[in-house]
């Protein structure tokens, strides 16, 4: 089989493509050794290695590696255990994933060993990754409606995690894509996220506004519909307002009723003269 030598090393693909499974750590670093006297800065070449494991978070045990190897920004082949074969893509490549490719039941035991680490890996950290938090969603109006310039309502989700996340407006159920402005997904420096969409809008009698909610944590899409009454804290502030108005109105004209009885009583007359008897 044809080597590669370069800066007095030989180099075998055959035996650089895939690390065995029980020297992890050690075979990394002879591979990234390797690699740095393969290819000398001296002359301006740089090569390197890309070693993919690809899965869903649905199973983790769906393994897919690739396998590329790669010199002067140029791939030069590349192993897909789903095709289960060695593809070129320049002279060289092709010339070595031939080689490769009629060995086949080595190359099948190789990628069997790496597939396992995959494995392996991604049950240690993949419950980690399908971590999800729910958003705390919030619908508010803005800036009220005044003359010709519309109202504006924002809908904001806040603490959650992942970051992929959609927000979406409806009017009486249909989408809306005009009037809106959105900002992206922003990091709140603990691992969550938070978004906000912007509506502006002529409010109309009997439409229905809503913000619909599409994120991982949530089986199924959440809306939330837009009241337009004033909240809770407002109405107990117009509540107790209006309850102070009406003793202040009750007291005031107690008093008033009472004064008016006062003023209106006829005055007794008493005297300290004697009664004079009769003749």
């Amino acid at each position: 089989m044809s080597t590669l030598k370069h800066n007095s090393l030989i180099y075998n693909p055959l035996e650089m493509l895939f690390c065995p499974a029980t020297c992890d750590v050690l075979c990394a670093q002879v591979f990234g050794w390797s690699i740095k006297n393969l290819f000398s800065p001296g002359d301006g070449r740089y090569g390197y290695v890309l070693l993919l494991c690809r899965s869903t978070l649905r199973d983790p045990q769906e393994m897919e590696l690739i396998y590329s190897i790669n010199y002067n920004k140029l791939e030069l082949l590349r192993f897909n255990s789903t095709l289960n074969k060695v593809v070129g893509y320049t002279d060289f490549g092709i010339k070595y994933a031939e080689d490769l490719n009629n060995r086949t039941e080595w190359l099948h035991n190789q990628a069997s060993k790496a597939l396992a680490d995959c494995r392996r890996y991604g049950n240690q950290f993949f419950p980690y990754l399908n971590v999800t938090v729910k958003p705390h969603v919030q619908l508010r109006s803005v800036k009220q409606v005044r003359g010709d310039h519309p109202a504006m309502l924002i809908c904001s989700a806040y603490d959650f995690y992942p970051k992929l996340i959609k927000l979406t407006w409806l009017k009486d159920g249909k989408p809306v894509t005009s009037d809106v402005t959105s900002t992206e997904e922003m990091a709140d420096g603990d691992w969550y996220y938070q978004i906000h969409s912007h509506l502006e809008y002529i409010p109309k009698s009997g439409e229905k506004i809503s913000c619909m909610v599409e994120h991982s944590s949530f089986s199924k899409p959440m809306v939330y519909d837009w009241d337009p009454s004033p909240p809770e804290s407002e109405r107990n502030k117009s509540v107790i307002g209006i309850s102070g108005l009406v003793l202040g109105i009750t007291l005031a004209a107690a008093g008033l009723i009472y004064c008016k009885r006062k003023s209106c009583r006829k005055p007794e007359v008493r005297s300290n003269l004697p009664l004079s008897e009769p003749y």
